[in-house]
């Protein structure tokens, strides 16, 4: 629990040099500490792990998307498809341990559809475009599987008990923050807005973390 409080100031300390450097032009220095935040995360993950109630292996599979989504927070300023690239294959390993929980049911499948709707309704725009750049049709490809893993998420609760809403609390911050962030690659979004969307992010990764401690 301790661990849990001190990570708190460490993430948001994380957040405001990361949008000073930014603010005074410090290049790519700004990662520095945008990954100093994602890594107070992951290591709620390792120490929960690390509480030896006989379920390390299952939860390695937690803190692995949590590593890929730390090395993803580096990419994404250098590199933003790679990063995007790297985000999915963490989201894909969060959608198989979900699913080896027995989480899925066809509900999920709706709900899979309806945030895809959202997400293609909310880039309609974005994506008139591709007939000159078909690249942007592939970016359909992460969303699709951010809307997956946040659809089969939503199903925990029900599915394995209250104690897993932490995760579906999770999927769904870390995909409204995704969507933000989509967005903000077309046009640029305000301080505020960016603020939300990288507040909204360490939430998720911070409820998703705490899968762990189950």
């Amino acid at each position: 629990m301790v661990c849990m409080v001190l990570a708190v100031p460490v993430i948001a300390a994380g957040m405001v040099l990361h949008f000073k450097l930014k603010e005074w032009g410090k290049g790519k220095w700004n990662i520095l500490p945008k990954c100093l935040s994602t890594w107070a995360v992951v290591s709620i993950g390792i120490l929960g792990r690390a509480q030896g109630n006989g379920a390390e292996l299952e939860k390695g599979w937690i803190l692995a998307a949590l590593l890929l989504f730390l090395a993803a927070d580096a990419l994404l300023e250098v590199q933003f498809f790679l990063g995007m690239g790297v985000f999915a294959a963490g989201h894909l390993i969060l959608i198989g341990w979900f699913l080896t929980r027995g989480a899925y049911t066809p509900v999920s499948f709706f709900w899979w559809v309806l945030f895809m709707g959202v997400s293609l309704y909310l880039f309609r725009r974005e994506l008139r475009g591709a007939r000159e750049n078909p690249k942007l049709y592939a970016m359909i490809l992460y969303p699709a599987v951010l809307m997956g893993m946040t659809a089969v998420a939503v199903m925990l609760p029900s599915k394995l008990g209250p104690d897993y809403l932490r995760a579906a609390v999770g999927a769904v911050l870390f995909a409204v923050s995704d969507l933000m962030v989509g967005k903000g690659f077309f046009n640029k979004l305000s301080r505020p807005m960016s603020v939300l969307a990288l507040s909204l992010y360490y939430a998720g990764i911070f409820c998703i973390s705490l899968i762990t401690w189950i």
